[in-house]
């Protein structure tokens, strides 16, 4: 049976356990009056009793006794899916987020990261499901039950934040917010004791390091054309083959983020090479006359080990200035990969990296690429799109797990070659701040709920 929206309603009846179904429904499936029958919302199964309605018998209301609400831990009323499944009413979906710093504090529940949250769970206005955040700490295992966040709308107007207790979901998103928090006992564990539970996926689990995307990337003959030459830990040696096949390399943290550690290294035959990097709020630039000098200024505060030598990309520039793009690709609800948005960052003056934090700018990727190629705008858009796919592809199958969100750092060079610089599990949603990228904000959140749903079988 397909899953079916109906909308869900609660009759106080503290001591009956019971579910009525419109006639339709009760005839759909095959169902005797009184009848007992499994229903289940997430991990909580429990027997009640089925009832019909034939006073409203097309309608699409279902009619929930609280004794079964609580037995449950069905949090609210509303639209919801219902499906026949093995013998059992599933109720749902349940989609948990799990993550950490969670507070007792209704008005900002998830402290400075609040809003970022808010925003994910407005997606799930008239979607039918039961959506929420939670920690590992608010796991009883013992019920399968979890105490978590929900937003509901306020009599007022807008939304508030409400704490109840619910069923372990159907599906958990990982937004746990780095590695350091990763490492900890509790996300451990919790880890631990989710992957014992049958059908309860958990998708974009753990964080890249940029070492290993290579790794996956660099040998696919699908891919490859769009990986740079990348070394781990390199020697001097690497270092001096690299610039004599590039005249421009970068030295990357392998475990970095938003353009910290960065490095750039540029060959200038006969006159020796200019490095440039960030320190606090500056720009150093330094010119070597040995490449061996410059190897010891850089790694004298640096751990060669911790580092990635990678071919440098000479990009097209917009007003002079480098740019490259965010490419944010999310799952749908049929398992496919499509990008949700593309966005251009513009780097600041002198700025070794594109990040907005160092002073880059950001524009939508087709007002850009329509600027820069016109009628030809379609042409590179798709080519970053079917870059952006067959990446994300690959990354999902080399490592197993399920994926329903990927952000891509790319760029094109000055030849018009598509190339990928750095795949992120968990990408941040800066680039939507932009008054012109709220549309594809709002799509990017509701693509993570249907691809939750597909997880959920519902």
């Amino acid at each position: 049976m397909e899953s079916i929206i109906v909308r869900l309603r609660f009759l106080s009846y503290p001591h009956v356990s019971g579910i009525i179904l419109p006639s339709h429904l009760f005839q759909k499936l095959q169902l005797r009056p009184r009848q007992k029958i499994k229903v289940s919302l997430g991990k909580r199964e429990v027997v009640t009793t089925v009832f019909q309605d034939r006073r409203n018998p097309d309608s699409s209301i279902v009619k929930v006794t609280s004794l079964l609400k609580a037995d449950l831990g069905i949090p609210h009323g509303g639209l919801i899916h219902i499906k026949w499944e093995d013998d059992t009413l599933r109720i749902g979906p349940s989609i948990g987020i799990v993550t950490t710093g969670l507070r007792s504090n209704s008005r900002q529940p998830i402290g400075a990261r609040t809003s970022f949250f808010y925003n994910l769970l407005q997606a799930q206005e008239g979607k039918g499901v039961f959506y929420f955040i939670f920690s590992p700490h608010d796991v009883n295992w013992n019920d399968h039950r979890v105490d978590a966040w929900f937003l509901r709308p306020s009599k007022r107007g807008g939304y508030v934040w409400r704490k109840m207790n619910t069923a372990l979901p159907d599906v958990v998103y990982d937004r746990i917010p780095s590695r350091m928090m990763e490492r900890q006992e509790a996300v451990q564990e919790f880890k631990f004791r989710l992957a014992h539970y049958v059908n309860l996926p958990m998708f974009n689990q753990g964080f890249f390091d940029k070492w290993t995307v290579h790794q996956i990337l660099y040998p696919n003959p699908e891919v490859n054309e769009h990986i740079p030459e990348t070394y781990s830990s390199p020697s001097l040696q690497t270092l001096r083959t690299l610039l004599r096949k590039y005249p421009l390399v970068y030295l990357k943290p392998k475990n970095g983020s938003l353009g910290y550690g960065i490095v750039k290294i540029v060959r200038h035959p006969g006159r020796g090479f200019d490095v440039t990097y960030h320190s606090g709020s500056k720009i150093v630039k330094r010119r070597f006359a040995k490449l061996s000098s410059l190897y010891q200024h850089v790694f004298r505060t640096r751990r060669v080990g911790s580092y990635l030598a990678q071919q440098g990309i000479s990009l097209m520039t917009f007003d002079g200035r480098p740019f490259d793009f965010r490419v944010h690709l999310h799952k749908n609800q049929q398992n496919k990969w499509v990008v949700s948005c593309m966005a251009a960052k513009v780097a600041g003056s002198g700025s070794v990296t594109t990040h907005v934090r160092t002073g880059g700018t950001v524009i939508p990727g087709d007002e850009l690429l329509t600027y820069l190629f016109g009628r030809k705008k379609d042409l590179m858009v798709e080519r970053i799109t079917r870059a952006a796919i067959l990446i994300a592809t690959a990354l999902e199958q080399a490592r197993g797990t399920d994926m329903g969100e990927l952000g891509l750092d790319m760029g094109i060079d000055t030849h018009g070659h598509v190339w990928m610089f750095e795949a992120n599990s968990k990408p941040g949603r800066s680039i939507f701040k932009h008054a012109r990228l709220k549309q594809a904000d709002q799509e990017s959140s509701r693509l993570l709920v249907d691809y939750s749903c597909y997880l959920a079988n519902f």
